[in-house]
């Protein structure tokens, strides 16, 4: 047990100015900035230094004689001064620096399922300086995409360490953006066995799912100074601490501190609503049976060792993949859709970039023509009596009536070719005809020199022999 610490032994020093506490709360909670509000009093000439020119860094401390202990450490976010008596009196409210964290709404998505849980925090917090996290839930491979949409890095961080039933403690004690991930093993000698304590049963129906322990806590006062989510053994038992709330009661500094089991510091898994029907764009990087890779907009991440794969949604397919099989190609545009908040449910379509308006014979233009199309001018056309099957742009197609009939079309002077590694037959029913017709000739020979060429009414035919019967 440490000895109290008054008022008269804690300094709060804003900037480089250093003031007089006579007022103190600070609130600590999982997953939230640890705030302190103060009020504290100065020279009354220092009024207009402390609200336009002195920077916003604050630290409290406690004079334990041989060393001063740091007790908050942060940002001050609202701040008065009035003067009263010759003298300045400031209330002012201060978070941890883990605020800065909760600041700017991002989206990201992070795509290599062989990323693990720390280097998915770490590759967070590298954007902030003087930063330090100790990671305490398993380092195993994510094995799914983690989506960060329209949410801070705070609280990104707190859904996904919900996914290992953990949380994030900010310690407010120390420097810059300190915290842990998750509950540590090492224990903290305490010796508030023989302290006044409380104990409390949470029982209400959206906890009733939790054992008994995980409904129990105990609250205990103690002038010890510790952070959120350190381990102690209290009565025998392994408690964590789940909340602190530290006051001035009678000029004496009071650390009321909430133990919980192992078990009442679990976080439910919750994902993100904001993610329900959203879409993401990308193209299609790699395709495999009926699911696909992509490069999003808006990736995290420039190479991925294991790049997460969606299933596609194609027009229509049996169980097994096969039958009707309609899927992109390599950079095609594709977009990601989302339809609940959970994002392992996410699954690509196909996505048609810009506006236009389309030409009377486009197939956007007319519902009851029913086509399927790709960018190069490939494309089936189901028309009315028949089907016609195109390539290159529409230079060529090939058409198939309802009555039986089959006509090909070569636009632009193309040739037509018809190659067959055996014979070639045209036939006809009994009675039936065979009809050829040409703008100019028609010319009909053989790798051996035979030849046939019809030119307006003249026939001319060359061989070595013509038979004729």
């Amino acid at each position: 047990m440490k000895d109290a610490v008054t008022y008269e032994n804690l300094h709060l020093k804003l900037g480089e100015t250093l003031l007089s506490v006579y007022q103190l709360s600070i609130v600590e909670e999982p997953g939230k900035h640890g705030r302190m509000y103060a009020d504290a009093q100065a020279q009354e000439g220092e009024k207009e230094y402390l609200l336009y020119e002195e920077c916003g860094d604050v630290a409290l401390y406690a004079d334990r004689g041989e060393r001063m202990e740091s007790i908050f450490q942060g940002i001050v976010v609202k701040m008065d001064a009035a003067a009263k008596g010759g003298r300045c009196e400031v209330h002012l409210e201060a978070v941890t620096r883990s605020y800065m964290m909760d600041l700017s709404v991002l989206d990201f998505t992070f795509q290599d399922t062989a990323m693990s849980s720390h280097q998915l925090f770490q590759s967070v917090m590298q954007f902030y300086p003087d930063s330090q996290a100790l990671i305490f839930v398993p380092d195993a491979p994510l094995g799914q995409i983690a989506v960060q949409y329209q949410e801070t890095d705070w609280a990104f961080l707190n859904r996904m360490l919900s996914h290992y039933g953990a949380g994030i403690y900010p310690d407010s004690t120390m420097p810059g953006i300190c915290t842990r991930m998750g509950l540590t093993d090492d224990c903290e000698e305490t010796g508030w066995d023989a302290f006044f304590y409380t104990v409390m049963r949470d029982a209400a129906p959206q906890r009733a799912k939790k054992e008994q322990k995980g409904q129990m806590c105990y609250t205990v006062e103690a002038d010890d100074i510790l952070p959120l989510g350190v381990k102690t053994v209290f009565h025998g038992q392994e408690l964590y601490i789940g909340k602190i709330y530290r006051h001035l009661r009678k000029g004496i500094l009071v650390s009321e501190y909430t133990l919980y089991f192992r078990e009442g510091m679990e976080i439910p898994r919750y994902n993100n609503p904001l993610l329900c029907g959203v879409s993401q764009y990308g193209t299609v990087t790699e395709v495999k049976r009926n699911r696909i890779r992509a490069a999003l907009e808006n990736d995290a991440l420039i190479f991925c060792d294991d790049q997460y794969f969606y299933p596609y949604s194609t027009v229509a397919a049996s169980p097994d993949g096969s039958g009707w099989y309609c899927m992109p190609k390599a950079g095609d545009p594709v977009r990601i859709f989302f339809p609940t908040d959970d994002e392992r449910g996410g699954y690509a379509v196909s996505n048609i970039e810009g506006e236009s308006a389309p030409g009377q014979d486009s197939p956007i233009s007319n519902p009851d023509l029913k086509d399927i199309l790709m960018p190069d001018g490939k494309g089936v056309k189901f028309i009315e009596g028949g089907i016609e099957v195109c390539v290159g742009d529409f230079l060529g197609d090939i058409t198939l009536t309802d009555d039986g009939k089959i006509q090909m079309n070569v636009k632009e002077e193309k040739d037509l070719g018809i190659y067959s590694e055996g014979m070639v037959y045209f036939m006809t029913e009994e009675g039936g005809t065979i009809e050829a017709s040409a703008g100019t000739q028609i010319q009909i020979k053989n790798d051996a020199g035979g030849e046939i060429c019809m030119t307006d009414d003249t026939i001319r035919m060359k061989a070595s022999s013509i038979e004729n019967n």
